[in-house]
């Protein structure tokens, strides 16, 4: 599975200097050694950029990544290390700076009121922990496989539990995992076309974590980006929006009893970034035209929606 490199191809991935002004590495994957502490997850203000759904949608492209990777001969040592500095910890009680950006994902989503406390929203992300079930003894079992260098088992169940869990409706993401469920019986093309749509995530999703670099070189190396493919990656932080019973009732007050259950199909659908049918669009157009309304009324009537937004976070 190793492919092997001239010098002229080495000089190339070194910024296309001379060949010989390039010091060759003795061992071509070398750099892989070297794990540096989490940075996605520094405890510096930078977890305060995301949210709940953030964090999930992170932790399953970090995996993705480690999957992807573990397959390759040269690579699959930095997968072992990067799995054994995450290890240990599998209660997740603690956060901790000097842990992989893997570890503190899971300790945010798992971990008691004081971990979400550190995120975007902490109030719905606390809301969110209650709600969601992650298969932790699964995902326990799996790092350790990497960790001890075994084939892992039962991936692909892993995974599909993780995108109920954690909402993953990403179809690019989805695909990916399906190519890695068939690796060693797709074709070149694909694993190329797999491997450009995680690098277009990871770049969008994990620009700073502290497993992008090596990945982003391993990719280089291999050659797994493909031109051809569009990037679909958006921008922007998923919300975290809780569809409790308790708050869907008080919904009642802002459009009627009779559109409660298209009102909880209208944010549902928009939590996961889907598009909205028109029946449940109509369902919540009263909240719509009653924003509308405070717009056109004027900046002061904004003004003090914003205030009673601060006031409702803080009280809720």
């Amino acid at each position: 599975m190793t492919d092997k490199f001239t010098a002229a191809e080495w000089a190339a991935m070194e910024g296309g200097h001379a060949i010989e002004d390039v010091e060759l590495p003795s061992e071509p994957f070398s750099f892989l050694k070297d794990i540096h502490e989490a940075r996605l997850t520094k405890d510096n203000g930078s977890s305060q950029k995301l949210t709940y759904f953030d964090c999930g949608e992170r932790l399953y492209l970090t995996l993705l990544v480690l999957e992807m990777m573990r397959r390759y001969n040269d690579s699959a040592p930095f997968v072992k290390s990067y799995a054994n500095k995450t290890r240990g910890f599998e209660l997740y009680k603690f956060y901790r700076i000097m842990g992989t950006d893997l570890y503190n994902l899971i300790y945010f989503l798992v971990g008691d009121n004081s971990a979400q406390k550190k995120l975007k929203d902490p109030v719905a992300a606390i809301k969110l922990k209650k709600e969601t079930k992650l298969p932790i003894l699964d995902l326990n079992r799996y790092i350790n496989q990497l960790a001890n260098g075994t084939e892992p088992k039962l991936v692909s169940n892993l995974m599909i539990k993780l995108e109920g869990v954690l909402k993953i409706v990403n179809t690019d993401y989805k695909s990916i995992r399906r190519y890695l469920a068939d690796w060693d019986k797709i074709t070149r093309h694909d694993k190329r076309v797999a491997a450009t749509r995680l690098i277009y995530a990871v770049r969008a999703k994990l620009r700073n974590s502290d497993i992008t670099s090596d990945f982003e070189k391993w990719a280089a190396i291999k050659n797994m980006e493909k031109d051809q493919v569009p990037d679909p990656e958006p921008t922007i932080s998923k919300p975290d929006i809780s569809i409790s019973n308790d708050s869907l009732i008080l919904y009642r007050y802002l459009v009627g009893n009779d559109k409660l259950a298209m009102t909880r199909r209208f944010l549902q659908l928009a939590q996961n970034g889907q598009s909205i049918p028109k029946p449940a669009v109509e369902a919540y157009l009263p909240i719509i035209n009653m924003i509308d309304d405070l717009v056109q009324a004027g900046p002061a009537y904004i003004q003090q929606l914003r205030s009673l937004h601060k006031r409702a976070k803080k009280d809720y």
